[in-house]
């Protein structure tokens, strides 16, 4: 009898850490699975947040583009005032036009980062990490909006007080009508204009500034998710 209930009790001792194996092998089964999903899914956000910035990007590039079109047109009939003392007809239009303009917009949302950053996955993101993607939406981007902002109050000053007032809102009529209503004023006109070159050139200098670093995010982005 003794050496039978010595048997079982060392068969129950068995069948115990058996079982406790059993579970440890479970839960650690179940942790690296949680692990692998968590990871999957940080990967997963990383590149939306990749694609999100590859569109401020390309916005970027399209208005530096746009930018750099627009200071050349201005700066060929400032140019041509300054050394000839003569109004470029073949912009003037175009050019009373864009200096009116009061409706400038930059995308600044982004649902993809102010998501990520609320999360506990982004406590797993480095450092480094985390401040460079802080720094191009929270400081690059409102740079660039700022810029837009002071272009469309340029854009409404002018409006009110130059097109308005010396009758240049109305450009469907002939450049010779045009240009007489501008006689008058052709140095106000100048001046706008050298203005709104400037604005431009500052807005410039925000969008490649916030296109390099940008640039240099998604690089450094897609790297992290390339060691996950």
């Amino acid at each position: 009898m003794e050496n039978k209930t010595g048997k079982y009790f060392k068969y129950a001792i068995g069948e115990i850490v058996l079982v406790v194996i059993g579970i440890l092998i479970a839960l650690q089964i179940n942790n690296w699975n949680e692990q692998r999903k968590e990871k999957s899914l940080e990967k997963e956000l990383i590149n939306l947040l990749i694609t999100d910035l590859e569109e401020k990007k390309d916005e970027n590039i399209s208005d530096l583009k746009n930018s750099d079109g627009i200071i050349q047109r201005f700066q060929r009939s400032t140019d041509m005032w300054d050394y000839e003392e003569k109004i470029d007809t073949t912009s003037l239009k175009r050019n009373l036009e864009i200096l009116g303009i009061d409706r400038y917009f930059q995308n600044q949302s982004s649902p993809i980062y102010s998501g990520l950053s609320s999360t506990n996955l982004w406590k797993q993101i480095p450092d480094s990490l985390t401040k460079q993607i802080d720094k191009v939406y929270r400081i690059r981007l409102k740079r660039v909006g700022v810029s837009f902002d002071k272009l469309t109050e340029y854009g409404t000053f002018c409006r009110l007080n130059f097109l308005t007032p010396n009758d240049l809102m109305d450009l469907d009529r002939d450049t010779d009508v045009i240009l007489q209503k501008l006689e008058p004023v052709k140095k106000e006109y100048i001046l706008n204009s050298k203005l709104f070159i400037s604005g431009k050139k500052r807005l410039r200098v925000s969008l490649e500034a916030c296109a390099n670093e940008i640039e240099d995010l998604i690089e450094n982005l897609r790297q992290y998710n390339e060691t996950k």
